[in-house]
C-alpha cells in the first residue's frame, strides 16, 4: 500500500547500500573524468556505445555481446545463489559457487575488454600465452579445490564446456585470422560459455530446491 509513512521506512532500509553503491559510481565517474583530462581521451570514448563512437553498424561484435550476456547470466545466478547457502550455513556450497561467480565475472571482464588480446600484452607486457598458461593454472587449482562439488552434479557438462573452451584456443592459436576461422573460433567459444552457463544454472538449481 503506498503512504508516505512506507516510503520512508523503505528509504531508511536501503540508504546505506544505496549511499555505498553512489559513492562508488561517483568515484568510477570522476576516475574517468581524471584519466580522460591526462590521457587527452574524450569523455565519450568512455561513456558512449563502441559501435556509435567507432561509427560503426549496429551488429558490430553481436556474437561477442551475447556471450558476454550468457557469462554476466551465470556470474548473477552463482553469487546470488552462493549468498542464499551462506544464509543457510552452508559454507562448502556457498564458496563454490562465489568462486565459480567470480572465475565467470573475470572471463566476462577478459571478453569484454579483451584484457589477454590486447590489454595485458601491450600494456603490461605479458604473452598471449603466458595469460592462456595462467588462467589453465588458475581453473586447475579451482577443479582441484572444488572437485567434490562438481563431480556431485552435472560435471559431462562442464567437461563439454572446456572442451569447447580449448577448442577455441587452438583455433585462436594455428589459424590464420581470417574468414572463416573467425567463426571457428568465436563460434566455439560461444558454444562453451553458454555450455558454462548451461551447467551452473541447473545446478544452481539442484541446491536451491535442496533449501
Amino acid at each position: 500500500m503506498l503512504s508516505t509513512e512506507n516510503v520512508i521506512t523503505q528509504v531508511r532500509r536501503s540508504v546505506q547500500l544505496l549511499s555505498s553503491t553512489y559513492i562508488v559510481l561517483i568515484g568510477l565517474l570522476f576516475s574517468i573524468t581524471m584519466i580522460s583530462g591526462y590521457y587527452d581521451i574524450p569523455i565519450a570514448s568512455f561513456t558512449r556505445d563502441p559501435t556509435i563512437v567507432l561509427g560503426g553498424p549496429s551488429y558490430i561484435g553481436f556474437i561477442s555481446n551475447i556471450g558476454i550476456l550468457f557469462w554476466a547470466f551465470t556470474a548473477a545466478i552463482c553469487l546470488f545463489s552462493s549468498v542464499i547457502y551462506k544464509h543457510d550455513n552452508n559454507q562448502t556450497t556457498s564458496q563454490f559457487l562465489f568462486y565459480s561467480g567470480l572465475l565467470t565475472l573475470w572471463l566476462l571482464l577478459d571478453d569484454m575488454f579483451m584484457l589477454h588480446e590486447s590489454f595485458l600484452p601491450n600494456h603490461l607486457m605479458i604473452p598471449e600465452k603466458l595469460v592462456y598458461l595462467g588462467y589453465v593454472t588458475i581453473v586447475l587449482v579451482y577443479l582441484v579445490k572444488f572437485r567434490t562439488e562438481i563431480l556431485n552434479y552435472e560435471y559431462a557438462t562442464l567437461f563439454i564446456a572446456f572442451s569447447f573452451f580449448a577448442l577455441s584456443v587452438l583455433a585462436d592459436l594455428l589459424l590464420e585470422q581470417q574468414g572463416f576461422e573467425f567463426l571457428l573460433e568465436d563460434g566455439l567459444k560461444l558454444f562453451g560459455i553458454v555450455t558454462w552457463f548451461i551447467f551452473f544454472f541447473r545446478t544452481c538449481r539442484v541446491y536451491l530446491q535442496q533449501l
